[in-house]
């Protein structure tokens, strides 16, 4: 073995034992979080997302000119590698080629290309860095170093390959770039040609190296987790929150949620050494953009910084219980959690499906169930727990004004729901608050006049425990969730008409986990299908232009988008205008996750949204959630904006369009 060689050899074990040591930690470090099943389930779908996602790229288009400089460099470097590992080889093995012949011609007339297009990429991530993704604040040193590095390994291929050119070792017919570089050693000797052949060969060989090494370290290492973070992504239902056992409680437990590392699942921590802090998150977070603390990115970031610093010391003999807890420590503070709408713009827009606002809620449930909550959603949860609604009215008073309206009532009227098509759900708002009545109203004369057989619940319904559940209370939820089961099931419900999108996401994916298994259908979607059966017929004119507005837990968490845009495009006048941040980019109207019960500092979520919807100059903003309607309402009334803007469900500016004499918005 020549010297070179021998140097080269020795080169490579020291390095890649280093990185082996690196990478036993951080498997080590993941490993520290709690099992979790339903990681291997479904096998091909899971691959599927891998080729789609990973190799794809499809999510980072969302940023187009991000997401192209990003794939450029991606599929660059899966090309590269085969070059890389030639070199690698081929400085132990001297004259070792992947490819001979007029195949390995051809493969390095594409590595000449590719190794250009990187350099393109790194000028176009330049750009992006100082003027379109400035606003995300992606300019850390990690990200400066990592691109300086990609810029070595392309310079000097490029300046090694044109030394060979230059001495006549390689063809320059099939390296029209490296040919140019090949200029640059004009007029040199062959000595010295040779010395600075060798010197950018070791120079590219050392960034490699020192590439590979510094991966671990750095937001980067998602180039060797992030295959399996998409691999391993949880296929529930995305409105499905993981459901905490009070019946099998260890006895060592002294607390429920997440606060330390054992808290969090593998996966949890596989997320957090995956981001790529690129920021899609925060920039579509509404607490962040509208100047609270919460920052998604940042989360998940500290979360890593957490397990990298707490997580050696247990590595190292530390007892878990000596941590501090995550969710009130320099880390992470509870005013951050307490800003989160649950919105999940952040699961929509990450590039590798890490699931930030999961973590916000079990880090919630640490601090309700430890007590740490204060001001009005601690009354609403007593409301909830003591009355089954969150205002506290007697639950003998829920849906009174359904007396009016002649509907059968399960239990009342009826003694089950055998001989109904479907249950009309109206949840807390459509019973008790008088604004969420007329939504109610507007829903069963629709029902009525197209002929449907059904019933509601009235005073057989209570809360489904939503705001529970996300404001953290889990206990109270899981309480609220197996009362309103019993019943349905004792009432042999089958098929649930829900037009509260929280109603409708809690019962079609969260009750089946607690034996609730019905087939649930937002209102739009089953008003659109009476509209196409020709059960109902939206005749008279409406002469106004309309914006509508994509309610967080049917748009984002069940992909409901076309069903209310239809159903406006079915009536006749209407001028039908998108908001700027419309389908899964919308922005949320502040009233998920409990938000609703809580106050909130100015400038405040739903102000935010309401401007952008007053900039289409609408005379009417639609909407298909009670939330939505009160946050726009407060909103309305807020900015003056109350006489020229009205807000209305889908089913009113229907019921308008069917029934002539149905009032306009106020």
């Amino acid at each position: 073995m020549n010297p070179k060689s021998a140097i080269m050899l020795l080169l490579l074990v020291a390095a890649f034992g280093f990185f082996a040591y690196n990478i036993r930690l951080l498997i080590s470090l993941i490993t520290l979080g709690k099992k979790e099943d339903n990681r291997l389930d479904n096998i091909p779908e899971r691959i599927r997302k891998v080729i789609v996602y990973v190799f794809g790229q499809r999510r980072l288009f969302k940023y187009r000119f991000a997401g192209i400089e990003h794939a450029m460099i991606f599929w660059g470097f899966v090309i590269i590698t085969v070059g890389t590992v030639e070199m690698l080889v081929s400085g132990v093995v001297p004259g070792f080629h992947f490819f001979p012949g007029l195949l390995g011609g051809i493969y390095e007339l594409v590595l000449d290309i590719v190794q250009t297009l990187v350099l393109v990429a790194i000028g176009m991530g330049i750009i992006n860095r100082l003027t379109i993704g400035r606003r995300r604040e992606v300019n850390g040193p990690d990200a400066v170093v990592i691109l300086g590095l990609i810029f070595g390994l392309m310079i000097t291929a490029f300046l090694t390959t044109g030394a060979k050119i230059a001495l006549a070792e390689t063809s320059p017919a099939m390296l029209p770039v490296s040919n140019a570089f090949s200029g640059l050693y004009d007029g040199m000797s062959a000595g010295s040609t040779f010395f600075w052949k060798e010197f950018f060969w070791w120079f590219h060989i050392l960034i490699v190296l020192s590439f590979l090494n510094y991966l671990p370290y750095s937001k980067h290492s998602h180039v060797l987790t992030a295959i399996f973070n998409v691999f391993f992504q949880s296929l529930k239902p995305r409105g499905q929150l993981s459901k905490l056992d009070f019946e099998e409680i260890p006895e060592d437990l002294d607390h429920f949620g997440s606060s330390k590392i054992a808290d969090f699942s593998w996966k949890d921590i596989l997320d957090a050494y995956t981001c790529t802090e690129c920021g899609r998150c925060t920039d579509n977070c509404p607490a962040w953009n509208t100047e609270k603390v919460l920052s998604p990115r940042d989360i998940v970031v500290k979360l890593r910084h957490y397990v990298s610093s707490e997580g050696k010391d247990i590595l190292a003999g530390k007892p878990q219980e000596e941590q501090p807890d995550l969710p009130d420590t320099e880390w992470v503070t509870p005013e951050e959690l307490w800003a989160c709408t649950t919105c999940n713009a952040c699961v929509e827009q990450c590039p590798l499906f890490i699931d930030q606002m999961g973590k916000i809620m079990d880090m919630r449930r640490f601090l309700t169930l430890e007590g740490r909550m204060s001001g009005t959603a601690t009354r609403t949860l007593q409301k909830l727990q003591n009355n089954g609604n969150p205002w506290g009215f007697p639950e003998a008073d829920r849906g009174a004004w359904l007396s009016e309206m002649e509907v059968p009532i399960l239990g009342v009227s009826a003694e089950n729901a055998s001989e109904f098509d479907v249950i009309y759900w109206t949840g807390c708002f459509g019973g008790y608050d008088p604004r969420g009545q007329e939504v109610s109203k507007a829903i069963v004369t629709l029902l009525k006049i197209a002929g449907v057989n059904f019933a509601v619940m009235g005073p057989g319904e209570t809360c489904t425990g939503d705001p529970a559940r996300r404001l953290g209370e889990e206990a109270l939820y899981q309480m609220l969730a197996v009362q309103n089961i019993e019943t349905l099931n004792e009432l042999k419900v089958k098929k649930i008409l829900a037009n509260c999108p929280h109603c409708f996401n809690t019962m079609k994916n969260e009750y089946p986990e607690f034996g609730g298994h019905y087939e649930v259908v937002h209102h739009t979607d089953f008003l659109l299908q009476l509209i196409q059966e020709g059960k109902l017929n939206p005749d008279s004119p409406i002469e106004e232009k309309i914006t509508y507005h994509d309610s967080c837990y049917i748009g984002r968490y069940n992909n409901v988008y076309d069903s209310p845009r239809e159903i406006l495009k079915s009536i006749p006048g209407i001028d039908l205008v998108e908001m700027k941040r419309n389908r899964t980019k919308s922005f949320c109207c502040g009233a998920g996750g409990g938000k609703i019960w809580m106050e909130e500092e100015a400038p405040r979520v739903n102000w935010n949204r309401f401007d952008e919807a007053a900039e289409t100059n609408p005379d009417t903003l639609a909407t298909a959630c009670y939330f939505c309607n009160t946050m726009f309402d407060d909103a309305a009334r807020f900015k003056g904006k109350e006489e020229d803007i009205g807000v209305q469900d889908i089913a009113e500016i229907l019921n308008r369009s069917v029934k002539a004499d149905a009032p306009p918005p106020s």
